[in-house]
């Protein structure tokens, strides 16, 4: 019998970075959504490159999305081919809808440096917002590859999504084991909590 597709709520990942100082895992979720803005150092080395992407960090933390991609090009000019720029105007472009934009530039910043482990993420995302599971899949399970014990959020925020991607496809038992590893390394109640909930279903599936 065919397994029914499972649709989530897909937990919006906003993996931008912000100003020296601030821990490599220290995860900051913002009060009135689900989006999640991710701070580690930034390794962008211009000072003006680094104050226009800061800029856009605060554009971001409104929700004025424009305004947050025109300081990431700016900065961009500045210092071109720097993954975590190119990422910022990315996850911007897919906040306002431009989902193809997106993805073209997701699949450069790969190209410039495929161990970029969060771009797969966020590529993931825009393939399961298009219901392209298969797509998704395939990406995450790449970028899978390059998740580190070092930085235990990323991993399990991509193991979440690939878990997502799984049961959407109908294999719930993939769905489950992912899932359960996600919520395993997970040092964050709040992700924690999702990733019960994205458990609990694909249980619920295999029970089917």
């Amino acid at each position: 019998m065919k397994i029914e597709k499972i649709i989530y709520t897909l937990l919006l990942i906003l993996t931008l970075n912000s100003c020296k100082g601030q821990d490599e895992n220290e995860v900051k979720y913002k009060n009135d959504s689900k989006d999640v803005i991710f701070y580690k150092n930034s390794g962008i080395k211009d000072t003006t490159a680094h104050a226009l992407f800061t800029e856009g960090l605060k554009k971001v933390e409104s929700k004025d999305f424009e305004k947050a991609k025109e300081k990431f090009i700016e900065a961009d000019k500045i210092e071109g081919r720097n993954p975590t720029i190119l990422n910022a105007i990315a996850q911007a472009e897919a906040r306002l809808g431009n989902i193809e934009k997106s993805n073209e530039i997701s699949l450069n910043i790969i190209s410039i440096d495929s161990t970029y482990t969060i771009t797969y993420v966020n590529l993931g995302q825009n393939y399961m917002k298009s219901r392209d599971y298969k797509k998704a899949k395939e990406i995450l399970l790449k970028g899978k590859k390059f998740t580190s014990e070092k930085n235990l959020h990323t991993k399990s925020v991509l193991l979440l999504n690939l878990a997502i991607a799984y049961s959407n496809l109908g294999d719930c038992k993939n769905g489950l084991k992912y899932s359960s590893e996600a919520l395993e390394i997970s040092q964050d109640e709040k992700f924690k909590d999702f990733a019960m909930k994205v458990k609990l279903e694909s249980e619920k599936c295999i029970e089917k």
